[in-house]
């Protein structure tokens, strides 16, 4: 598997806020990869900047590119280059190189050891970081110390 580092921490996010993970209008893969890691710790995933396995069937992929835009960014922002800058970031910030391969595992547990800071770097503009924070901790808790998930996840 192929993703981008923001993609899995939105889905343990998601996870930890108790939402469901369902088929887009838009086509990607969420709902699929989500439900890849969350029965499978050990999955191993190559981490990136650029389209993953999540972008690859969404309609706003053309040419191995995001053609969607933030329209709530004043001025309206492209979404490809703001998360590829977001993802760049968080590999900095995480002390990864791009291509890097690990289990979902394993990444869930260099989330928790970086966990200072995560969410500020996460957050949306206009987004409270300290409650993206709690619900990514509590998706990390769901997951538990090892990332196996209960089987009720979802």
């Amino acid at each position: 598997m192929r993703a981008r580092p923001h993609h899995l921490i939105d889905i343990i996010t998601q996870y930890g806020a108790g939402q469901p993970f369902e088929p887009s209008d838009y086509g990607h893969a969420v709902h699929t990869v989500a439900a890849q890691v969350i029965a499978g710790p050990d999955i191993r995933i190559e981490f990136g900047v650029g389209a993953d396995d999540i972008c690859t069937p969404c309609r706003h992929l053309v040419a191995g590119r995001c053609d969607d835009v933030i329209r709530y960014f004043d001025p309206p922002a492209s979404k490809q280059d703001y998360n590829d800058a977001l993802d760049q970031r968080l590999l900095d910030f995480l002390g990864m190189q791009e291509g890097q391969v690990m289990t979902f595992a394993e990444y869930t547990a260099l989330l928790r050891k970086h966990i200072e800071g995560l969410s500020e770097l996460c957050a949306w503009p206009g987004e409270d970081p300290q409650q993206r924070r709690t619900k990514l901790e509590q998706g990390l808790e769901k997951l538990g110390s090892g990332g196996h998930i209960p089987s009720d996840a979802g």
